[in-house]
């Protein structure tokens, strides 16, 4: 009896790992009858019983999840780390964001509704703490993600916006969402001084100075931010703000408009994006072990 239950033992425990689900997945949702689709990364290092941070990553006009893995590296940071990892595929490569990119913030697909399913997905099947839900995004990513920390603050604890605006008609989050804007100076697609947005934009964005002066207003930081300059880079960093939030717009001088890191454009290596992101949501590296 006793090698019996040992070896009912054994079996129920290969059992139990041959059912964890790969790193990698390549999931299927439907939502208000469009499938949808996104990519999942999920370290197999991940302990069940801990809470585990997520990040959204939202790709660009004519790109797609897959292609914002190896813009971003954020998988090898994952895996580092312990977090989970969401690239998600827009329709038509793009984003409903608001008056860009697909102009039909009311008529247009309901890209909220599938994020928030999105979200729901991951949960159901990973431990993911509900206090560390993240959402970045570059351009037409990072103007759908700026939508989600107006309308889905209930969800979505940071926003990290790469040559994004706000381009919403109103912002009305339910709480407070730490924000992250990096932004070159020289970006002709999404100008930071404001104006008209390529992709299809009904109306002029503002300057990216405003839309990260009005986070701080939303977030009641107090004021002045602090400032600094390294080389090409200059940092505007308000803390102390609600909830414990913060907001931070980092301008890159003579930056276009790319995910910023070594071999991206004109700035080559003057500042690597996923760090400056992954440190400001506090995915910080692990101290090594003595």
């Amino acid at each position: 009896m006793a090698v019996l239950l040992v070896a009912l033992a054994a079996c129920g425990g290969s059992s139990a790992q041959r059912q964890r689900p790969p790193a990698v997945q390549n999931k299927q949702l439907n939502v208000d009858g469009l499938n949808r689709s996104y990519r999942l990364f999920a370290p197999l290092t991940l302990e069940r019983d801990q809470p585990t941070p997520l990040l959204l990553v939202l790709h660009g006009v004519g790109d797609s999840g897959e292609g914002m893995v190896g813009a971003t590296q954020l998988d090898g940071v994952a895996s580092r780390e312990d977090f989970i990892v969401a690239y998600p595929d827009g329709i038509n490569q793009t984003w409903n964001g608001g008056y860009c990119c697909l102009g039909r913030a009311k008529t247009g697909p309901d890209d909220v509704a599938f994020l928030a399913r999105v979200i729901n997905d991951v949960q159901a099947e990973h431990n993911v703490d509900p206090a560390r839900v993240f959402v970045v995004g570059v351009s037409a990513g990072a103007i759908m993600a700026y939508r989600l920390g107006c309308e889905l603050a209930g969800r979505i604890n940071g926003v990290a916006s790469v040559a994004g605006a706000m381009v919403l008609d109103a912002c009305q989050p339910t709480k407070a969402v730490s924000v992250i804007e990096i932004h070159g100076t020289a970006d002709r697609l999404v100008p930071s001084a404001g104006g008209r947005t390529a992709g299809g934009a009904t109306q002029p964005s503002p300057p990216t100075s405003a839309v990260v002066g009005r986070w701080a207003e939303l977030n009641r930081c107090p004021s002045p931010p602090a400032n600094g300059t390294e080389g090409l880079v200059t940092t505007l960093t308000w803390t102390g703000c609600s909830g414990g939030t913060a907001v931070k717009l980092i301008t890159v001088e003579g930056g276009g408009h790319t995910w910023f890191g070594p071999g991206f454009g004109a700035v080559d290596g003057a500042i690597d994006a996923t760090g400056a992101i992954v440190e400001f949501f506090g995915l910080r590296p692990k101290p090594r072990q003595p």
